[in-house]
């Protein structure tokens, strides 16, 4: 397969061609246009030896510890051994990184707290909380304001 870009000032909005040979399965392209830029639905993660389907939409955040990471829904805690970085890749950009340790779902944000002591988030729906490091609040911050 081959791909050209072309920038062209005149043109007002992307413009995507697709060129064919004659005995193309069409349904083939199609398929394969449906899935570019998707992101998962669904996480499949292990909790208590058995494996679970996990709505992305329902993560509250992920952290890593000790060569595993934790996946926290506003119930539930789910333990993976994929990497931190692995997961972000296949994340939604609703999702953001928020320390060295940690990625948060946007989403899911009742407030942000920045005080002496460190800078909390509180979750909707949830008790749970996280921190944020100095060095990405500001990020983070400006990401909700924009989100309105």
């Amino acid at each position: 397969m081959k791909i050209h870009v072309e920038i062209d000032d005149t043109v007002s909005e992307p413009e995507v061609t697709i060129r064919a040979a004659a005995n193309t399965d069409l349904s083939q392209v199609m398929a394969a246009l449906d899935t570019v830029g998707t992101t998962p639905k669904r996480l499949t993660l292990r909790q208590r030896g058995q494996n679970v389907q996990v709505a992305v939409a329902d993560i509250l955040f992920l952290e890593a510890a000790d060569h595993q990471v934790m996946v926290h829904t506003a119930d539930a805690v789910f333990v993976t051994r994929q990497p931190l970085y692995e997961l972000a890749e296949s994340l939604p950009v609703t999702f953001q990184r928020i320390s060295k340790s940690a990625i948060l779902n946007r989403n899911q944000i009742l407030s942000l707290t920045k005080s002496v002591t460190g800078n909390l988030v509180r979750f909707q729906q949830s008790h749970k909380q996280i921190y944020v490091s100095r060095r990405y609040y500001k990020a983070l911050k400006d990401a909700l304001e924009e989100k309105g």
